[in-house]
Formats: C-alpha cells, sequence, structure tokens
C-alpha cells in the first residue's frame, strides 16, 4: 500500500469514472491530483473538463471518505499503482488511453521483463485447447509469464498451464478486484495469486459490465511483449486484444484454424491482412519471440546450472492431444460449435441416454462442459 498522501484522491476521482483523459487534464493543468481536488468547478472548467466529469469531480468530493477508500483496500489486500509512482508499471505507461490507476493482488507485482499475452474464444473446440495447452506450455517452459482475461475458453486453459508449470500468469479483470468473472473460474483466480496477481484498472466493489471488457484488453496486451491469438470467431474480444496490441506496437501472432470451423474465422482473418503473423507450432513462436534459447538456459539453471555441450536443435514434440475418453471424444465432437440439449447428443452421437448422461457428468467434474441451462450442455 502506498503512503502517499495523494492516493485516497486519486481512488475517489477513479470511483467518479474519470479515466485517462480527465487525469492527464488535471495533471497537466493543477500540476497534482491533490491540487485538482482543491480546485473551482470553474477552475475544473477552464483546465478543459467536461461539464459531466465536472459533476461527477463535485460528486466524488462530497462523498469522499478517506478512511473507508483506505479501508477497503486492505480488506482485500489490494496495492495501487498510479501514473506518477515509480512502481507503475512501465509497459502500461505509454500505450494509448494509459489506465491512471492500476489496482492489484497477488503474490507478484503485475509487471514482467517476458510476458506474453495468450487469448482466444470462449467457445474453445477440441482443437484450440489442444493448441493453447501447448503453446502455453512451451511459453511456460521457457520462463514466460503469460497474461490474458481469465475468460471461459482460452484465457482460462492458458492461466491453468501457466499454474500448472509453475510460472507467474497474471489476469486482467473488468470489474474490481474483488468482482471475479465468470464466478466458475473463482477457484483458478485464487490459483494465481499464488505466483502471479489479478489486475484491474476499476476500484473494489465495481462490478464487470460489457463496456468494460473491451477496455480490459488494452491492459491485457499492454502488460505483454507480444499477443497470441488462439481462435477466435468474428466479432471476437480476442480480435479486439489484438487490434490493441497492434496499435501499441507489439508483436501480433495468430495460429491458424480449419476453414469451416466458426472460431477459427477471427484468427484467419488476423492472419489474411497480415495484422498478425502465422504461427503454425510452438516451436514456430519460441523462435519469433527468441526463446528458444532462454528455455535452454532455464532448464539448465534448474538442472543444477550443469553445463551441456550444444546440440542441434530438436524438433518441437507434436501438441498432445486432450486426455478423454473415446465416449468424451463423442461428446467434445459433438459440442465444438454450439450448446446441445443431452436429447440432441444422444441422437448425434448414437450413445445410450445412461451413457451420454454419466459421461457428461464426469466431463463437467473435470471442467471439460458446463451446463449453460438445464440439461443443454456447452464446451468449458
Amino acid at each position: 500500500m502506498s503512503d502517499d498522501a495523494e492516493l485516497p484522491y486519486w481512488l475517489a476521482l477513479r470511483r467518479a469514472g474519470l479515466g485517462s483523459t480527465n487525469f492527464a487534464l488535471l495533471l497537466n493543468h493543477f500540476g497534482s491530483i491533490g491540487a485538482a481536488w482543491e480546485a473551482s468547478p470553474k477552475a475544473l472548467a477552464d483546465a478543459g473538463v467536461e461539464p459531466k466529469y465536472a459533476r461527477a469531480f463535485g460528486q466524488a468530493k462530497a462523498n469522499f471518505d478517506r478512511r473507508r477508500e483506505l479501508e477497503l483496500l486492505e480488506r482485500h489486500d489490494v496495492r495501487v499503482y498510479t501514473w506518477l509512482g515509480a512502481d507503475f508499471p512501465s509497459s502500461l505507461r505509454d500505450i494509448p488511453q494509459s489506465p491512471p490507476v492500476l489496482f492489484a493482488k497477488g503474490s507478484l507485482g503485475p509487471q514482467f521483463v517476458e510476458a506474453v499475452a495468450v487469448v482466444g474464444t470462449r467457445h474453445v473446440t477440441p482443437y484450440g485447447r489442444q493448441a493453447t495447452e501447448a503453446f502455453s506450455e512451451a511459453l511456460a517452459k521457457a520462463g514466460v509469464a503469460i497474461i490474458s482475461g481469465l475468460a471461459r475458453g482460452v484465457d482460462a486453459i492458458a492461466h491453468r498451464v501457466a499454474v500448472e508449470q509453475g510460472v507467474p500468469t497474471v489476469a486482467a479483470l473488468a470489474g474490481g478486484i474483488d468482482k471475479v468473472y465468470p464466478r466458475e473460474n473463482e477457484g483458478l483466480s485464487r490459483r494465481i495469486l499464488e505466483n502471479g496477481c489479478l489486475v484491474s484498472e476499476y476500484p473494489p466493489g465495481i462490478p464487470a459490465r460489457p463496456d468494460y471488457f473491451p477496455r480490459r484488453n488494452r491492459i491485457v496486451s499492454g502488460l505483454a511483449k507480444a499477443t497470441l491469438v488462439i481462435e477466435a470467431g468474428e466479432g471476437s474480444g480476442a480480435l479486439h486484444t489484438a487490434n490493441w496490441a497492434f496499435e501499441q506496437g507489439r508483436d501480433v501472432f495468430a495460429v491458424p484454424g480449419p476453414i469451416f470451423s466458426r472460431q477459427s474465422q477471427g484468427t484467419n482473418q488476423l492472419i489474411r491482412e497480415n495484422t498478425a503473423r502465422l504461427v503454425a507450432t510452438p516451436e514456430q513462436l519460441c523462435e519469433e519471440l527468441n526463446l528458444l534459447a532462454a528455455g535452454r538456459q532455464m532448464a539448465l539453471t534448474e538442472a543444477g546450472g550443469q553445463q551441456e555441450a550444444p546440440r542441434e536443435k530438436q524438433s518441437q514434440p507434436p501438441m498432445r492431444a486432450p486426455s478423454t475418453t473415446p465416449e468424451e471424444g463423442k461428446m467434445l465432437h459433438w459440442l465444438q460449435d454450439q450448446p446441445r440439449h443431452i436429447d440432441e447428443i444422444v441422437r448425434a452421437s448414437g450413445l445410450p441416454i445412461t451413457v451420454v448422461s454419466s459421461t457428461l457428468q464426469l466431463m463437467e467434474l473435470k471442467g471439460l462442459v458446463r451446463q449453460e441451462r438445464p440439461m443443454v450442455y456447452t464446451m468449458a
């Protein structure tokens, strides 16, 4: 927790909805947020603050409770980074619409020298799941922190692989630190805290909103040196992340997908438009990012620093198939395009209702599927 005397003012104005444009206006005109806090409505207007934000500023001052703001952060064990702080992530400082305040919780801070954003569709197919696991594992073995948005599908898989491999992972939220969305990922979020962190530009207590997700994506890409897109349909939020990364001057990569898969239309389009570079294997991505040497050095360090003679580069092992039974494979095949009622799965798979029901229950426990509504299942 910073002991900066002006920190509560940053918190109050952020809670009032002021963003990067208005914080920049206040700092440029008044020199500090503390001085801006004491400004009159006329002075705010002279600084260029729009009337609706000036009204929000006034409401923030009227409702301000320094102790409440600081106690809320302490209760949720939240750290705060502001633009003027020396520990504000340098990777975010100069991006377009840089968040003036960043909230973080976890065992580590949000800044890493080597970090890659891994993003994609919520409705991941078996192909997408396999690719996400393989690429995330390769990044983890190279010692790279993985950044994502804690959404269902590709995001959650990437975070899980990082946790299992013991490398830091950062989840950027579209609401307050205490408002994990979706709720089903709360368990995963607690595991992330053990060797990484959650970050948000929104104060605790602020729930996620649909319009917050696209803005959240600029933080996902901004914290990373590169963004990898794995499966993204038209209009997918992952495409927003890729566009943010492109605007921020970061490298963008995409895994090509089947031409008839709706979940791959967006990634294939990124490649066709040259917004993203094609990577067909984890090794190709590591080569593009110059991570192969880093991965070998990390392996040597873990082995006790023993040196070994250089060897010819070996080909990347093929991506692992998901650990599933034949029956589960059939279920995944019939769920890859859209949610389906259990009766429809029975007809499509040709399996008895008892087998389908018990298999889906086990798959739900494994985290492979979830019930979207009673008796209707979809990919987890």
